[in-house]
């Protein structure tokens, strides 16, 4: 890494160093240190200039704008302690490389997993969840030519609009990894990319979309475990029975279609499954009957408890909701191509650093967030208090501040929904 001076005194750097140690980021600097962000720049062989705008601040600049209620530059660079233009915020945005951001984000993620640790399992299992969502940007001719838009029976969008897959663990929120594509790209080539992301002897559960004896194959060479629903195209009465069981599941040999094993030789021609009777609502005209798993043994697993599992799903629908909506990956402002992609990652760094604060005022008050589901977006109110509340303490009066915020979020839990009532809104 190479500096040389262009117009900035070492003073005026250290005054930026001091404001952003002592300023109103201090809550996630305690989470993300300078070191971490300098480590990042590093491994990616980022080479920079001695500047105002370091990669330092803008990483902070970054998360400042993901999280910070207003959303808007000058808020966040007022957030941060800056006081320079808006043009200047998006140059040295457009500086810093995508792997850096990358880089910061997987090791957020594994900071999440480590606090995750203690409450991140249930029957042995550390159930992880893929599923996807999509997100709209603005229309320019750049971004529409990447991402595309959509055509509906309304005639195609007027904004382009990008796929997002993302991996969590089920039982407190975090985001292990994302992927985003255009928007013709399937949820099934993005959730396989994340597959790198999760450990053998996981239990994934997924909706349909992620169904099908192909997928099931790679799964389980991974070493992953599974529930979703059966695929709607798959004949479940013409299956041949292998093994019955007194909760009414059974086991049986599934096919693997001919088409899948033509593009894809090294599949095999069957595999052997597990169906559980359920009955699940669904857009679809017929509701869902049966879940597929690859727990084939009905002794150490029983049909109550195959749902009970795949009943945990649901939060990640919330934790797509604080995403997009607190956080405003709804609607993307980036109006580059690298640039959304580098907002999408940062966003998703900060819901984890929430999720991080989370966990450590679990921990530190023992309280279970597993069973608590405290509320994010509370968290993330009580965090921009705090930092505010932060800038203006001496340094001795922070940790006790710190914990009197933990003991607050601690106090605040989410009543639990044991299962899915609320039903998505739907025309006439």
């Amino acid at each position: 890494m190479t500096c040389s001076c262009i117009g900035v005194s070492g003073l005026d750097l250290e005054a930026m160093r001091t404001r952003l140690r002592e300023g109103q980021l201090n809550a996630l600097r305690q989470l993300l240190p300078d070191k971490a962000i300098l480590d990042a720049c590093e491994r990616a062989g980022y080479v920079y200039r001695r500047r105002l705008l370091t990669p330092l601040v803008t990483v902070l600049h970054y998360l400042s704008a993901a999280i910070w209620p207003e959303d808007s530059f000058q808020a966040a660079a007022a957030c941060a302690g800056l006081d320079v233009s808006s043009g200047s915020l998006s140059k040295a945005r457009q500086r810093l490389p995508r792997e850096v951001i990358d880089k910061l984000e997987a090791y957020v993620a594994g900071l999440g997993q480590g606090l995750s640790e203690p409450y991140a399992f249930q029957q042995g299992f550390r159930l992880v969840s893929i599923d996807g969502t999509c997100l709209s940007m603005e229309d320019t001719p750049q971004l529409r030519g990447h991402f595309g838009v959509v055509n509906t029976r309304h005639g195609k969008s007027k904004y382009p609009e990008g796929r997002l897959v993302v991996a969590s663990l089920v039982k407190t929120g975090t985001i292990l990894a994302h992927r985003l594509g255009p928007y013709r790209t399937s949820e099934q080539a993005l959730g396989l990319g994340l597959l790198a992301s999760l450990r053998s002897g996981d239990l994934l559960v997924a909706d349909a979309h992620f169904a099908g004896s192909n997928l099931y194959w790679r799964y389980m060479q991974r070493g992953l475990d599974f529930i979703t629903p059966a695929h709607q195209r798959l004949k479940i009465k013409r299956l041949r029975r292998i093994r019955r069981y007194r909760d009414g599941s059974f086991v049986a040999r599934v096919p693997v279609w001919k088409s899948h094993r033509k593009k894809h030789p090294y599949l095999p021609e069957a595999m052997t499954l597990r169906f559980v009777p359920v009955r699940l609502r669904s857009r679809r005209k017929r509701p869902v009957t049966h879940l597929v798993t690859s727990l084939l043994d009905a002794d150490s697993h029983g049909a109550q408890t195959i749902r009970e599992l795949y009943a945990q799903r649901w939060p990640v629908e919330t934790t797509f909701a604080e995403l997009k909506h607190p956080l405003s990956a709804d609607v993307l402002r980036s109006k580059g191509v690298e640039g959304v992609y580098k907002e999408v990652a940062t966003k998703v760094t900060a819901l984890n650093l929430v999720r991080c604060l989370m966990l450590q005022a679990a921990e530190r008050h023992k309280c279970d967030p597993a069973a608590a589901q405290l509320r994010t977006m509370q968290t993330g109110d009580d965090m921009l208090q705090l930092t505010h509340e932060l800038g203006a303490d001496p340094p001795a009066v922070r940790p006790l501040r710190r914990d009197a915020q933990a003991h607050g979020v601690c106090r605040q839990p989410e009543p639990p929904r044991t299962h899915r009532a609320a039903r998505r809104a739907t025309r006439n």
